[in-house]
């Protein structure tokens, strides 16, 4: 019986995370489709462009968020719930502190950042219009993605859920409103997009301050030195995570431009739109897992770390290859859905479909990210988060597209995603029989 609701538990975290990760996508998604087909190519174009300097604002609140969630929940298993919620305390104090830092830092490197990114004339000049407004509420966006980690090891994962389904819908009333019937254009995205998430926000509030098991009070609120050392240590992680597919936008974005132009950063918009969101629907099958491994690992419950670890690596494989033949067959539908150019449509269908062979390898790359970090394994983590963008990536783009033009750019993260699957099915062999040698350590203890 134990086991069946151990069984339930996972699936309803897993199930719901992956939802929540969706709808986190399709903010981008619905103001791509708005954008694409009211404002054109260079509007979208300058939305991709601008989104890797958003998302590290976003993997910062990201990262503090499962940083802290993790403690949390690894407190709870420890029968600690008292330092559990110091530790969710704690998580806002830091998003107060950095989040006002970073909407001055990022404010004034903005249009640095874009011409470092390639975008010149018009492009920059949509780039500015979009990225100004996202960056003066990025305080917002920090909160969005930092709030809602903290739910999800609170034991709320259905309340993220609804609250982001809530925030989504918001979203695409606003975007109607803003740019199809007012007719303003990118700048109405963007607000639409902060509206919403600011909605999602006082959502998240409200729902920890009503939170009559696990109540929030002024005495949790001490700042701990040793516990924020220790979630930022942990949120290198998670912030790598959240960061990973930016950075991938940016590399790509700066080769796109240099090998194909405006039309190959189209494709490549209309790449991230689609398989980049599929992409953090795996991403959220991976952190779901990661507040049951957190437990688990707290209690020292080995067991229970390899059903969990198991059964996540299983559903990651089984969405990634559904998500693969999903993409296969919907592929020549999606340059109509965002009504790119005539151009983009005729050159786009072959770079999708080779693109598409990447999610058949990102399901354990994911599933190994989150989970490495929520039991402890930092080391494996990092290196399976940071070694693709940092060198892999980075090389097979500096190669690939010199000896294959874009088809080289299509390609390369198919061989990265290839590799790290080799370099995770390695460190789970270690990690196995780590975990069956302290198994039996507790065994022979308890026994003698």
């Amino acid at each position: 019986m134990e086991q069946k609701l151990s069984e339930k538990k996972f699936f309803t975290y897993v199930f719901t995370s992956m939802v929540t990760m969706l709808i986190t996508t399709l903010y981008s998604l619905v103001d791509s489709l708005f954008i694409s087909n009211l404002v054109g190519d260079k509007g979208l174009a300058a939305v991709y462009v601008v989104w890797p300097i958003l998302a590290v604002i976003v993997a910062i609140g990201t990262g503090i968020g499962c940083g802290g969630a993790v403690i949390m929940s690894t407190r709870q298993g420890e029968g600690k719930p008292e330092e559990s919620d110091i530790a969710r305390a704690n998580i806002l104090i830091v998003l107060i502190v950095l989040s006002g830092f970073i909407t001055l830092i990022s404010s004034f490197l903005l249009p640095s950042l874009l011409r470092m990114m390639g975008a010149e004339g018009e492009l920059y000049n949509y780039a500015m219009e979009y990225g100004r407004i996202m960056i003066y509420g990025c305080s917002i966006q920090m909160f969005a993605a930092g709030l809602t980690p903290i739910l999800r090891n609170d034991n709320k994962v259905v309340s993220a859920m609804s609250i982001m389904v809530v925030g989504m819908i918001c979203n695409v009333i606003l975007d109607y409103l803003l740019i199809y019937v007012l007719k303003m254009g990118i700048k109405g995205a963007a607000i639409a997009t902060l509206s919403s998430q600011m909605i999602t926000v006082i959502s998240c509030v409200v729902t920890l301050l009503r939170n009559k098991v696990r109540p929030i009070h002024f005495s949790q609120f001490k700042v701990k030195p040793a516990l924020i050392s220790k979630m930022l240590r942990i949120g290198i992680s998670p912030f790598g995570i959240s960061l990973t597919p930016s950075l991938l936008i940016l590399y790509n974005n700066v080769q796109c431009i240099k090998y194909g132009g405006d039309v190959g950063i189209a494709i490549y918009s209309l790449i991230s739109a689609t398989i980049g969101a599929y992409r953090m629907i795996l991403i959220g099958v991976a952190e779901g897992v990661q507040p049951l491994a957190s437990v688990s690992a707290g209690a020292r419950d080995y067991d229970s770390m390899m059903r969990i670890r198991n059964k996540g690596i299983f559903t990651a494989v089984a969405v990634s290859v559904f998500l693969f033949l999903f993409t296969v067959a919907t592929a020549k539908y999606y340059p109509a859905i965002f009504g790119v150019s005539k151009e983009v449509k005729e050159q786009s269908y072959w770079p999708l479909m080779i693109s598409a062979t990447q999610l058949v390898f990102t399901g354990l790359v994911r599933i190994s990210n989150s989970y490495f970090y929520a039991v402890g394994k930092n080391k494996y983590s990092l290196f399976m988060i940071y070694f693709d963008p940092l060198l892999l990536t980075p090389l097979l783009l500096l190669i690939l597209p010199r000896l294959y033009g874009m088809n080289g750019i299509w390609i390369s993260t198919t061989i990265s995603q290839c590799f790290l699957n080799i370099a995770a099915v390695f460190m789970y062999m270690r990690h196995h029989q780590e975990m069956k040698r302290k198994r039996e350590e507790i065994t022979n203890f308890a026994g003698g």
